[in-house]
């Protein structure tokens, strides 16, 4: 390879991988999708078959929410793991360690503790909801 057409081959690769990368990961977005629907379709197909048979298809749920109690096993995981990423960036930053690890494992923690107290929150509420709703 040519020293003079080496730099365009680096800067065509620079240029390429990220339009790829972008243009492959919303095909698969839509391929995902597009099988979402399709399989959709094809039960309400079967439910349509089913019914001029004469038959009873079975009840469709839809997605049922969280229950308090699944929030609260998450909640208190996630506080625990935020309180871990917390912990890891507090060592680091007095190790002296420099570099996006450091700052990684702070914006973690934040996010990932908040995340947890959220979920937390919701059972909180959810769970008095449920305690004043019931006789």
């Amino acid at each position: 390879m040519q020293p003079a057409t080496f730099g365009m081959t680096i800067g065509l690769l620079g240029v390429m991988i990220p339009l790829l990368a972008t243009v492959l990961g919303l095909g698969v977005a839509f391929w995902a999708i597009y099988w979402d629907h399709r399989k959709k379709q094809l039960q309400y197909e079967e439910r349509r078959f089913m019914i001029e048979k004469g038959l009873t298809p079975p009840p469709v749920f839809p997605d049922q929410g969280h229950t308090p109690d699944e929030c609260l096993r998450t909640g208190t995981i996630m506080v625990f793991v935020g309180i871990g990423l917390g912990l890891a960036h507090w060592v680091l930053q007095n190790a002296g360690q420099p570099g996006p690890l450091r700052w990684l494992c702070g914006v973690g923690a934040a996010v990932v503790g908040l995340y947890g107290l959220g979920n937390l929150v919701y059972y909180f509420i959810a769970r008095n909801r449920q305690a004043s709703s019931s006789p």
